[in-house]
């Protein structure tokens, strides 16, 4: 595995970027803004969706790759939309490997010590990351998030996502079969809960009906499911036109019920991106 440092470059600016290169000839970009992955090349192509608009001005999250949302999945708390770690600047430590502290003061509604670690691990055709969440203060503190996952495709629209059927949805409901998208107007948003097995996305490229990514996590109990559609995504700045067609997001996340760390405990999720 090489790793080496790059500034600006075909990803545009998104400031400080670290390449690390497989054996296999697989490739990861990761940009300090967020610990981001920006680009996974396997098996001669993109794999991750990032948008032609995606910036790190005015310390916005990337829109695309791999975000890190925490301490907060969305909305479900008191700070701001996926939390803090996706627009604060991590260290690299070396290799693949990511660090970023917070103390109590840190950041407005946040009043913990902690320090989260995202490992890289790239094998054939695979892309596992890692995160690891530490308790380093006195208190114990409560957290949702995810890796909030961009794959990319040719046209949601022929996509479908299956190893879902007869899990819990948690705005209510049970999924019912594949999930997929039909006209791609309005926007899917489905937080599933408890998923007991890999979710395969099929139909991501219009010139290989069997190109598909298999998705497996450990430590995160949820899934989301999500693309804007067609009429949201053309109201978002950080979107470029038509582009809403060219994602689907697969999300290993707790979502549900937050995970409870007690002083000096730490907590580790992970997903594993296939991509055949």
């Amino acid at each position: 595995m090489n790793v080496t440092a790059a500034g600006e470059d075909r990803l545009g600016d998104l400031g400080e970027l670290v390449v690390v290169e497989g054996d296999d000839g697989s490739q990861v970009v990761v940009a300090l803004h967020g610990a981001h992955v920006v680009s996974w090349r396997a098996r001669g192509r993109e794999q991750l969706f990032l948008s032609t608009r995606a910036t790190v001005e005015n310390a916005s999250a990337i829109r695309g790759g791999i975000p890190v949302c925490f301490p907060q999945f969305a909305g479900l708390g008191p700070l701001p939309k996926h939390g803090f770690a996706r627009t604060a600047t991590w260290e690299h430590l070396g290799g693949s490997r990511f660090v970023l502290s917070a103390g109590p003061t840190s950041w407005a509604g946040w009043p913990h010590a902690c320090r989260l670690t995202l490992d890289l691990l790239l094998g054939p055709s695979t892309l596992t990351c890692v995160l690891t969440v530490e308790n380093i203060g006195i208190d114990a503190f409560a957290f949702t998030g995810a890796l909030h996952t961009y794959l990319s495709c040719d046209d949601v629209r022929n996509v479908s996502i299956s190893g879902l059927d007869g899990c819990s949805v948690h705005a209510g409901g049970t999924v019912v079969g594949d999930i997929g998208f039909g006209d791609g107007v309005l926007d899917v948003d489905m937080s599933v809960l408890s998923v007991p097995g890999v979710v395969v996305a099929s139909g991501l490229t219009q010139d290989d009906s069997k190109a598909r990514t298999v998705c497996a996590q450990t430590g995160f109990p949820d899934v989301v499911v999500w693309n804007v559609g067609r009429e949201l995504g053309a109201r978002m700045s950080d979107l470029g036109d038509g582009e809403w067609k060219s994602y689907v997001c697969i999300e290993a996340a707790t979502v549900h019920a937050p995970t409870v760390l007690e002083r000096t405990q730490s907590w580790r999720g992970s997903q594993t991106l296939l991509a055949m």
